[in-house]
């Protein structure tokens, strides 16, 4: 019996760095200690398959448009038990091609019967197609996420187990660095304390999970047909976050127009894809 690793990088930078920060922070403003996060997944396969030996742990990440491996992703490719697989970055800066290879990955493993078990630390639907083939060559499939809220439920639904890691777990391999003082995700961006600022960074990080987990049509089919609503999935805990953030509550006319602003950016997002 032999169990493998597959990690999404982006999403795990994306989520550990929301649950530690209450946002998605820059790769540049992260920093992720490599010996520390493989330990922790290896740890975490021994738990749920005890009699599996740990086949390696398969780490999937976008390559630098300038063709150069990050530091960390250097420390992956030559870490013990652990295999780099590269997609693209875009000019956005988002990972493209990584699903496919986790896919591509756990669908021949588990064919070549190389793998009794699999723990995938993602979140996209995409990857659920590799999770329903892999089960039908007698794989269990265990799913590992960073919070609550952050996976597909349909990725969940189709795991055979689903567990979580929280703040605490995230603590002992990643930092972050504190936001600047300034907003400057759009032009003319307020203060980091103004409500409005603080609302649009919200708003994308809810947004930036959206895409990861493929479900902004969704999202904008929901809110064209609910006047600008966005599911309570999603709206309880980005109306959390910028409780948070403000250390206050939200009045009724600050609610409205948060809601505005995310259906408004959720239709901007689409529009650009």
């Amino acid at each position: 019996m032999q169990i493998a690793v597959f990690v999404d990088a982006g999403y795990l930078y994306a989520q550990g760095s929301s649950l530690l920060a209450g946002r998605k922070a820059s790769r540049n403003s992260i920093t992720l200690l490599v010996c520390n996060v493989l330990e922790s997944l290896a740890e975490t396969a021994r738990k749920i398959a005890p009699s599996a030996r740990l086949l390696r742990i398969y780490w999937y990440d976008g390559l630098p448009r300038d063709g150069r491996l990050r530091k960390e992703q250097k420390e992956i490719a030559r870490a013990s038990d652990a295999k780099l697989r590269l997609g693209s970055i875009n000019s956005r800066g988002q990972q493209k091609g990584v699903d496919s290879l986790i896919v591509t990955d756990i669908i021949e493993l588990a064919r070549n019967r190389a793998i009794s078990d699999a723990l995938l630390l993602a979140g996209d639907e995409d990857i659920r197609v590799g999770i329903q083939i892999a089960q039908t060559c007698g794989v269990r499939v265990h799913l590992l996420g960073l919070g609550m809220g952050s996976q597909s439920p349909d990725l969940v639904q189709e795991a055979d187990t689903h567990f979580e890691w929280r703040s605490a777990d995230v603590t002992q391999w990643m930092t972050v660095q504190p936001a600047a003082a300034n907003v400057a995700r759009t032009p003319g961006a307020l203060r980091d304390g103004d409500f409005e600022a603080v609302a649009i960074e919200a708003v994308e990080t809810a947004i930036d999970s959206l895409e990861q987990q493929s479900r902004l049509e969704e999202y904008a089919k929901y809110a064209a047909e609910n006047g600008d609503r966005i599911p309570s999935e999603t709206d309880r805990p980005t109306l959390a976050r910028l409780r948070n953030r403000l250390d206050r509550d939200l009045d009724p006319s600050e609610r409205s127009r948060y809601r505005e602003i995310f259906a408004e950016r959720l239709r901007e997002r689409i529009r650009t894809n």
